[in-house]
């Protein structure tokens, strides 16, 4: 890609990446997506930019407060998360961006908020475990892996693409995000889609 990667990491991948941390675990899917964000790269060569929205920052705080974080904690963790985005190559802020219109039907209002978020900073990959609220009749979905995890036991992965007028963008597990990244491929949306399709 030649430009930055628009990268969202949905609350869930956030909280995980903390969570991670404070159990003593090193090198999770969450805590490696997390780092590379930070580091402002993607993959071995592209760089990326992450998109965040004042309301999913709001989010993060609340599900920290209901897992009893200390407040300057939650604090320093939500504000250095405003800063990878504001310090990226991009040099965004979440605090203007604008979601636009939540136009489609999914189940979960929240996550429709982030997807209209999503499409308005025309975001290339969005990063989450939940990845059913996610679906809707304008998407494309593809099976990618069957998965065996402690927390939910065998569980079947799946990515989705939205390709609307000028949006384009996949969703997808980080298990799948990082294992395409070991695999080199090309995270513009739609030469991965191609990628991900061929592999099936």
């Amino acid at each position: 890609m030649n430009r930055p990667v628009r990268v969202m990491l949905d609350v869930n991948v956030l909280v995980s990446n903390l969570m991670a941390y404070a159990k003593g675990h090193q090198d999770t899917a969450s805590q490696t997506l997390v780092s590379m964000v930070s580091n402002q790269t993607w993959g071995l060569s592209d760089k990326s930019q992450l998109i965040i929205s004042f309301e999913m920052i709001e989010t993060l705080e609340t599900v920290l407060r209901r897992l009893s974080l200390p407040q300057p904690k939650i604090s320093a963790y939500c504000s250095s998360i405003i800063d990878v985005m504001r310090y990226g190559p991009d040099a965004l802020d979440p605090y203007l961006i604008l979601g636009g219109e939540e136009r489609l039907a999914i189940s979960d209002v929240e996550d429709a908020g982030v997807l209209a978020v999503a499409f308005g900073a025309k975001v290339d990959i969005l990063v989450t475990d939940n990845l059913r609220d996610f679906i809707s009749k304008d998407a494309e979905v593809i099976d990618t892996q069957i998965v065996q995890t402690r927390a939910s036991g065998q569980r079947t992965l799946q990515a989705i693409r939205y390709a609307i007028a000028d949006i384009d963008m996949i969703i997808a597990h980080p298990f799948d995000v990082l294992q395409w990244m070991r695999s080199g491929y090309d995270f513009t949306p739609a030469a991965l889609w191609t990628t991900i399709c061929k592999g099936e």
